[in-house]
């Protein structure tokens, strides 16, 4: 491993200790922590022995660091240290919370550390201490953008955040749907910080809570009951859904139906597959937007949200502009057969597919005649 910090510029006695070429016995009694450094050089020294060629050694000094009772790493993390060796020892003292907190109020820590710390903290209350600074988020935006699709992320904090980039007219492109969260946040209310969740905040961690529920649950079977629901065939079809998996999907239809729009738009770049299946359902062009765009969305979703007659016609426009999705041949016949497409993309689809399915086209009540006509023509020209 390449060291940010270059050996040249540590201490006598930590360059002894380190040296490739150095005696074991003494690697391994400073990955032991018994070497006679001063903390902070010995810590420095345990980072470059986590990364030793022995991996006896590297085991040895990662140990120890894991270990180092908080009297003196405390004192130390919070003191002058090299900031490079700051932003190693985050990786093995990440659950040590009192440890990870004085980094974070280290001025010595740099910018890249909290990158790490906003994409992998769990922990709400150290991910408030690094969304309050905001001269740091303004100049490393992609702080922002990690805490956005962290969801150990207070929803209230995200909206000051992002509320924040806008302000100052930084765009946050690392969150595809960053045009939507924008434009939802014109017209809500952006809360204080403060010590205690919103009750949006609430809210927000309950949908969470519901979609974990149904994580394991296939998402064709949440789409029936979507269907079900949306058609008023539940009632008739009792015996054809399960109890128990209705009462979980309208729980779930429930908490996000409730949200605003910007927790509707981060719960779409973040949620899963049954999430986006009631997402995608929503009356507001901004939410259905970010469902498209969320970078979990797969191609099974997309092959039955291009057949979703009750998309607008900006989602459908969307879909047919992404070649990857349009490879597929479900997605071609899916476009050209709802009404919402685009003519202009539905009779380039048109042309790609097969006769049968053609043939089907100049016989549908659902399309727009043009559609229809052009059906007829192009299988007319191919019998020539």
């Amino acid at each position: 491993m390449i060291h940010p910090v270059k050996i040249n510029e540590l201490s006598q006695g930590v360059k002894r200790i380190i040296e490739q070429d150095g005696p074991a016995p003494a690697k391994m009694m400073a990955a032991s922590g018994m070497a006679p450094l001063p903390p902070a050089e010995l810590i420095t020294a345990l980072y470059y022995l986590s990364y030793d060629g022995d991996n006896g050694i590297s085991q040895k000094a990662q140990k120890t660091l894991l270990e180092l009772p908080d009297n003196i790493l405390l004192s130390t993390v919070s003191g002058d240290i090299f900031p490079e060796v700051l932003d190693g020892i985050v990786t093995f003292l990440v659950k040590r919370e009192k440890v990870i907190e004085k980094i974070i109020l280290n001025k010595r820590t740099p910018d890249e550390t909290f990158i790490k710390l906003a994409e992998t903290l769990k922990s709400e209350k150290l991910l408030e201490i690094i969304i309050a600074n905001e001269q740091r988020l303004l100049r490393t935006p992609v702080i922002i953008e990690k805490l956005y699709f962290n969801k150990y992320t207070r929803m209230s904090s995200v909206d000051r955040a992002v509320e924040l980039a806008i302000r100052n007219h930084i765009e946050l492109t690392g969150i595809p749907a960053f045009d939507e969260a924008k434009k939802a946040l014109e017209g809500e209310l952006i809360f204080e910080a403060d010590e205690e969740p919103t009750p949006d905040d609430l809210n927000f961690n309950n949908a969470v809570e519901h979609a974990e529920i149904l994580a394991e649950a296939p998402v064709d079977e949440v789409n029936d009951v979507l269907d079900a629901l949306e058609s008023g065939a539940a009632d008739d079809n009792k015996s054809d859904i399960d109890e128990n998996s209705e009462k979980k999907v309208v729980n779930l239809a429930t908490s996000l139906t409730t949200m605003t729009v910007s927790q509707k738009i981060r719960m779409a770049m973040l949620g899963s597959a049954s999430q986006r299946s009631v997402l995608i359902r929503d009356s507001n062009k901004l939410v259905i937007m970010s469902v498209l765009k969320s970078p979990s969305v797969n191609d099974a979703e997309i092959r039955r949200y291009s057949s979703l007659k009750g998309l607008p016609e900006e989602a459908m426009r969307y879909i047919s502009c992404k070649r990857d999705w349009t490879k597929q041949y479900t997605v071609k016949l899916n476009l050209v057969n709802n009404p919402r497409t685009p003519i202009e993309y539905a009779i380039r689809f048109l042309n790609y597919l097969r006769p049968n399915d053609v043939r089907a086209l100049e016989r549908s009540k659902d399309v727009p005649g043009v559609i229809s006509k052009a059906a007829k023509e192009l299988r007319k020209k191919r019998t020539k």
